[in-house]
């Protein structure tokens, strides 16, 4: 780090006031204090981990899409950046011993000004916004749609997205963030010496080149709070209190021996194409029925990520159609991950299984990784058999994730062996099966719902039995669609029994979130006098077959027709309509989704303007 401050033209003192800048106490940090840039520089660190052992091939894409092309050394700034209000005297004052050595490099503040109240008041993740700002347009480089989505990214990253008040703005102007002149040249160093380690020229040289839609920025935020979870550590992450021991490279082998014992790899990161091969019968051992086949060919005829509806009576498979259909999603558009929300507990443990014997077929070693997801998954014999082991002391060492907050008020965080078990963390697993109850909190204006939105960011989502929703579960699950298809993230519907009606609202909210419109979705309309397996056209019988006198069988040759007579297992109905199909082909179903996005930070307005419970997740 003396390299870079060298590098930068730093004097001695500005050199000794950024070494006197703490991120964690020694208090809360295992006995040693660390310094602000070091903890900064250790969550980029991590960040770089999870952007190449993590993160879906899909968002990195993204990533990619919004720096241009820069999406590794982006991510790990904008995760490094999000403490970056810590350098200020309400937050540097929570500590007796450190506060002693700031006023000997001339960095003190009035006492009286700067009380425990108003330390509580400006907190570090809101300071810490208004300082990035200020340094971004001090920049001269950055245009203000770029500012107002990335410094957020900062505000949000203790689960709480805020909106400016009056106290905020005397803070903002007074001794709580620092009215010296020598307080604000060192906030500026912080932020430009956390940039020139990073490898980026200047602070100009950062922006980026698109917005991300506002589910992205969601999605995008949540990883910002993992990895601020995952480096303060303080077991993996130990203090470092002197400047010319932080660096770079330190921060990358604390963040290496961190993962390993995390064992955060896993997902769906090494799928083999399918084309041409039966997928059903790969993976659970028999022919794929008629449905089974033309689900995943329809599924292998997308472009993009899209809403799938798959329908048929039960015991018919469509939970392994379903299974099927999302590896092939996975591997197509990118995805690591799948989320099966099932309707009850009782449903959700055999889908466990089932998933499980799905994945070791899929990529043998998957299996350890999936999830099971509700409140009573102790009870689950296979579960219990995974997961044997005690964890009762593994939250200490999490403490210093939100020094502002009271230990009674601390997040719950749980040990390293079983990360993803811990309270908010579950859904971050590649692979989760749960009741749909994981998925509609996602639709909730709670805090660190940004997290759940990470969490399905790069999965497949899987929903059964979705006609089971009351009215009430039902406006949560739209909400939730508009979020997943502005997202990109493909869905899977399954049901017997989904109304015409249901079926029409829930593809409209979820293109909604696709095109950011209201305008509801046409469907298709069901052909014949029964529901199809798939939601659309089933059998369109040919013109010339219609006009032949007394034809009685269809040629078609899916048992599925629903021109089939009930009687007999070959014989089809005629005269249901006269198509003028030449053949007798499914066409135009499932709908499927051509996706866009909308341009909107989250701190803005959200586009979408029609009514519905809850409100926007996001406050503005």
């Amino acid at each position: 780090m003396l390299e870079t401050c060298a590098r930068l033209g730093l004097s001695s003192e500005e050199m000794a006031r950024l070494g006197a800048l703490w991120g964690k106490s020694a208090e809360k940090g295992g006995g040693t204090t660390s310094l602000l840039l070091c903890h900064m520089l250790d969550t980029a660190a991590v960040a770089e981990f999870m952007f190449d052992r993590f993160l879906a091939r899909a968002t990195r894409d993204m990533l990619d899409r919004v720096s241009g092309g820069r999406g590794r050394r982006f991510f790990a700034w904008v995760c490094g950046m999000h403490d970056c209000g810590k350098g200020t005297p309400a937050f540097q004052r929570k500590s007796g011993a450190e506060a002693a050595a700031l006023a000997g490099v001339g960095l003190g503040w009035r006492a009286a000004m700067v009380t425990a109240e108003v330390s509580r008041q400006w907190s570090h993740d809101k300071a810490g916004a208004f300082l990035l700002r200020q340094a971004l347009r001090a920049s001269g480089r950055w245009d203000r749609q770029h500012v107002d989505w990335v410094c957020p990214m900062v505000s949000g990253h203790h689960g709480t997205l805020r909106g400016a008040t009056m106290k905020d703005i005397a803070h903002a102007q007074g001794d709580a963030h620092g009215k010296t002149a020598e307080w604000r040249r060192v906030q500026e160093l912080v932020v430009e010496v956390f940039t020139a380690a990073l490898g980026f020229d200047s602070l100009a040289g950062v922006q980026p080149v698109a917005v991300p839609a506002r589910a992205e920025q969601l999605g995008l935020l949540g990883m910002v709070v993992m990895a601020d979870w995952i480096a303060s550590d303080s077991t993996r992450f130990p203090g470092v209190p002197d400047l010319a021991q932080v660096s770079l490279a330190g921060a990358r082998c604390r963040a290496a021996a961190a993962w390993e014992e995390r064992r955060l790899d896993g997902g769906l990161r090494r799928l083999r194409p399918t084309d041409g091969c039966d997928v059903i019968e790969l993976r659970f051992g028999h022919g794929a029925r008629a449905s089974q086949a033309l689900a995943v060919d329809v599924v292998r005829a997308m472009d993009v990520p899209g809403l799938v509806f798959l329908e048929a009576p039960m015991g018919e498979g469509k939970t392994k159609t379903a299974l099927a259909a999302a590896e092939v999603m996975a591997e197509r558009f990118g995805l690591s991950g799948v989320f099966v929300g099932m309707p009850t507990q009782a449903t959700a443990d055999p889908m466990f299984t089932q998933v499980r014997a799905w994945a070791a077929a899929a990529e043998p070693g998957s299996e350890d990784d999936v999830v099971l997801l509700h409140g009573k998954r102790a009870f689950n014999p296979e579960w219990k058999a995974i997961q044997a082991g005690d964890w009762s002391t593994a939250d200490a060492r999490f403490r210093t994730v939100q020094e502002d907050a009271p230990d009674a008020c601390c997040v719950s965080r749980q040990g390293p062996a079983d990360w993803f078990l811990g309270p908010k963390r579950g859904l971050l697993a590649h692979l989760t099966v749960g009741t749909i109850d994981q998925l509609l909190y996602a639709a909730t204006r709670t805090r660190h719902v940004m997290l759940r939105t990470a969490c399905l960011a790069g999965k497949v989502v899987i929903l059964d039995e979705v006609h089971a929703c009351d009215v009430y579960m039902s406006q949560f699950l739209k909400e939730a669609l508009h979020w997943l298809g502005q997202a990109r993230v493909p869905v899977l519907l399954l049901s017997a029994t989904l109304p015409p009606g249901q079926r029409a609202e829930l593809a409209s909210a979820y293109m909604s979130g696709v095109t950011g419109t209201t305008d509801e979705t046409e469907l298709p309309a069901p052909g014949g006098t029964r529901m199809s397996p798939l939601y659309g056209p089933a059998c369109r019988l040919p013109s010339s077959f219609m006009r032949r006198p007394g034809a009685t069988t269809c040629p078609c040759a899916s048992r599925f027709c629903p021109n089939r007579l009930s009687a007999g297992a070959s014989r089809h109905r005629t005269g249901i309509r006269n198509s003028p199909s030449s053949t007798c082909s499914p066409v135009n179903w499932p709908k499927v989704a051509s996706l866009s996005s909308s341009a909107t930070p989250l701190n803005g307005r959200s586009a979408r303007t029609a009514s519905s419970l809850p409100p926007s997740r996001v406050s503005g």
